[in-house]
């Protein structure tokens, strides 16, 4: 397994201006109307992941990071607090990993609660070509669709398939590369494999 880069070691200074912020949300925004496109970062001098927690976090919510992605410098930025991942809003994890842990999946009174993760892969594709090959259809998408995704580990879409069976009860996947990301929400039917 190719072992992934320390991305936090990149300058997440410009990050944290106003207008990146507000092209960030938006593009995820967007990202989650259309599951399953590949949609380009608003920032180059950080990774997705990071910038997109950056836009999603603040005082007010919570946040897990069972893996130690974050730097212990950043958190004070970040504002978030800090919390286990089985009850945070927001859990960012190194999705090569196998899931140890079930997140909050909201109740029938308030589904909104479910949480949001952010799985780091090494990249992602619209070609199908990756470790793991996801098929995608559901609302959002007008024909079955294709990524492919370099380490993920298949055990989050079998257990995120699992926590989203009880719909409107579920979660919300944000797969992320260094430089792009792609919006699963628990709307979205996800098949391990398909064809070519």
């Amino acid at each position: 397994m190719t072992k992934m880069k320390n991305d936090m070691a990149i300058d997440n200074s410009d990050i944290w201006d106003p207008a990146k912020q507000q092209k960030l949300f938006r593009s995820l925004l967007d990202a989650f109307s259309y599951p399953g496109r590949i949609t380009q970062c608003a920032t180059a001098s950080t990774s997705s992941w990071f910038a997109l927690l950056s836009t999603l976090v603040d005082g007010q919510t919570t946040l897990a990071d069972p893996h130690k992605l974050i730097e212990e410098s950043q958190w004070p930025k970040l504002e978030a607090h800090r919390a286990s991942p089985e009850v945070a809003a927001f859990v960012v994890v190194d999705g090569s990993r196998t899931p140890e842990f079930m997140p909050s999946l909201g109740t029938l009174e308030a589904p909104e609660y479910g949480a949001t993760l952010m799985l780091r892969v090494t990249s992602l594709n619209d070609a199908g070509i990756g470790t793991i090959r996801l098929q995608l259809s559901g609302p959002g998408i007008q024909k079955p669709m294709i990524i492919g995704v370099e380490e993920l580990h298949a055990d989050w879409i079998t257990s995120r398939n699992d926590w989203v069976s009880t719909f409107p009860l579920g979660v919300e996947l944000v797969l992320c590369d260094a430089n792009s990301f792609v919006a699963l929400p628990r709307t979205t039917l996800i098949t391990v494999g398909g064809a070519a």
